[in-house]
């Protein structure tokens, strides 16, 4: 018999941690459900959504027989987790997008910043661009992508030449656009322009001075920054748009300067097959990080039918797993490696324009 506990913040302080406890125990549960034998425990116990509750219930889930331990949700947690852990040689599968929490038996099952940038990235340069520009937040998650952004473009033989950041709404936001402009645009007349339009063929241009521009942003707060860009003269169908999994949002499509741009996600096939499953036993939509707590339960049915073994060696398998999100696997620093997919935003919807790989086969994974 195989022990997994379950950790998330049920009695969290936080409204929306408590929600999203439900939506991963449901999913959990989904998983065994549909792919389990009854040879697999699910065990749930609550971190209260702190590092103290996390390392409580790590002490519970050990006691109990744990065989491995899924979550906690918040990095602070999951550091607690794996620190208790670490002396019964248990590992810890979190859904923190912490970075810092990640290594010493402790991996992130999650969507970090970095990965999606690095697809990104890798595609627009396979397009011809060499010239990235950063037009972001201020704080980790804008830090995060920026750094991605930096250390990619220079991987692929390019870099970036212009990084404008902002704290605050649309004001904050303006200002950054137009200090981004200020660097240079390439201008485009009115037949030049229907021409690029009805073409799919976008490649870089050679006289622009960046030849796209990263904006990581979603939500209402995207649609406010997008449109600053072509009002100080940076043509979208010169200069491509680049976007970050907050771009996952039909929402965005309704926005006309977001269309042609491209951003990385996960194999929208799986993750439309689980949506499908879950709306069909709880008669409601999963949460975009539900499909983390179906994975890591797949995970861990994996590693029991393969002998029970959830050593190292065996967590870290460079082949991979297929999950709801796709294909996923995890570095030996405990950090997700995914297969991405490349999207298009286009008036009707996303399109993929380079689909997600389904092995770690491909050269560059």
């Amino acid at each position: 018999m195989t022990r997994a506990a379950l950790l998330l913040p049920f009695s969290s302080d936080n409204a929306g941690a408590r929600a999203e406890a439900i939506n991963l125990l449901n999913a959990a549960q989904l998983a065994l459900f549909e792919h389990g034998n009854g040879g697999l425990v699910l065990i749930p116990k609550d971190t209260g959504g702190t590092p103290a509750g996390a390392r409580q219930a790590t002490e519970a889930a050990i006691r109990d027989g744990a065989d491995i331990i899924l979550g906690p949700l918040f990095g602070a947690a999951a550091r607690a987790a794996g620190e208790t852990a670490r002396p019964y040689d248990v590992p810890v599968v979190a859904f923190s997008t912490d970075a810092g929490a990640a290594g010493n038996g402790v991996y992130l099952l999650s969507f970090p910043p970095e990965i999606e940038v690095a697809r990104v990235t890798e595609f627009a340069s396979r397009r011809g661009v060499s010239r990235f520009a950063y037009l972001g937040p201020t704080g980790r998650y804008g830090r995060s992508v920026s750094e991605a952004l930096s250390n990619n473009a220079r991987m692929t033989g390019g870099s970036l030449v212009a990084e404008e950041t902002y704290t605050g709404g649309v004001e904050a936001m303006t200002s950054a656009a137009a200090r981004l402009a200020r660097l240079g645009v390439e201008s485009v007349d009115a037949m030049d322009a229907f021409e690029l339009q009805e073409r799919n063929d976008w490649t870089a241009s050679d006289g622009s001075p960046f030849q796209a521009v990263i904006l990581p942003e979603g939500g209402v707060r995207l649609r406010m920054l997008a449109p600053l860009l072509p009002y100080h003269d940076v043509d979208p169908l010169i200069v491509k748009f680049l976007g970050t999994g907050l771009w996952n949002d039909e929402e965005v499509i309704r926005e006309p300067a977001l269309r042609g741009g491209w951003f990385a996600g996960p194999d929208q096939s799986a993750r439309d097959r689980f949506t499908q499953s879950y709306v069909a036993a709880y008669d409601d939509d999963p949460s975009r990080i539900a499909s983390h707590a179906y994975d890591a339960v797949l995970l861990t049915l994996h590693l029991a039918n393969a002998g029970n073994d959830f050593s190292q060696r065996a967590v870290e398998n460079p082949d991979g797993y297929l999950g709801a999100d796709g294909l996923f696997r995890f570095a030996s620093d405990g950090r997700i490696q995914r297969g991405l997919a490349i999207y298009e935003v286009h008036p009707s919807g996303f399109r993929i324009i380079d689909p997600a790989p389904r092995s770690f086969d491909l050269e560059g994974l």
